[in-house]
């Protein structure tokens, strides 16, 4: 409803650029590897912030964030859809996000549970003060021994991270042309 409301206001200018861009891209020349390059650099950029952020104090705020900025984001152009072409828009709506969103959306599922379970770690790591007759601290022993873990996890986000941007590139753009010059 507040949606609706705010169609003449807020949405109006953003609404304009929307329609601008949707009716322009059957006639763009887009290439391929660009936008291959563009989604990997995206997704590699929210997988890295996760990872670091998992290993700070600051993790639960950038997590609930990113969700929230997702999930807005999302939301935005799910009711500019709405808006502008009623219950249809939410077929559109989906239509921009296959089939790449079918890889992504377990993907960054996992990575936030895996992130979490890593903070956790790491946490109960920093916090164990207790010093044994080496000459390294027994904390700094366990964070190594973490961080080692984590490449085969890395190692496969990044390639389901590339598969995704891949489909991305091939298959989402011929499928938002051909939904917008067939059915609308």
């Amino acid at each position: 409803m507040s949606g609706h409301l705010l169609k003449e206001n807020l949405y109006s200018p953003l609404i304009t650029i929307y329609n601008e861009t949707i009716n322009n891209i059957p006639g763009l020349d887009i290439d391929k590897t660009d936008i291959f390059l563009l989604a990997a650099k995206r997704n590699l950029k929210l997988f890295v912030f996760l990872y670091l952020f998992s290993i700070t104090n600051l993790w639960t705020y950038y997590y609930c964030a990113f969700s929230l900025y997702t999930g807005f984001t999302n939301g935005l152009l799910l009711s500019f859809n709405i808006i502008l072409h009623g219950i249809p828009g939410i077929l559109r709506f989906l239509c921009y996000l296959c089939p790449q969103i079918l890889l992504f959306i377990p993907l960054y599922l996992i990575i936030i549970a895996h992130c979490d379970n890593l903070h956790n770690e790491f946490i109960s790591c920093t916090s164990s003060f207790q010093y044994e007759n080496t000459y390294i601290h027994p904390s700094k022993q366990k964070k190594g021994k973490l961080a080692l873990q984590q490449f085969p996890f890395i190692i496969s986000c990044l390639l389901v991270i590339a598969a995704g941007s891949f489909i991305e590139a091939n298959f989402n753009l011929p499928l938002v042309i051909w939904y917008t010059g067939h059915l609308v």
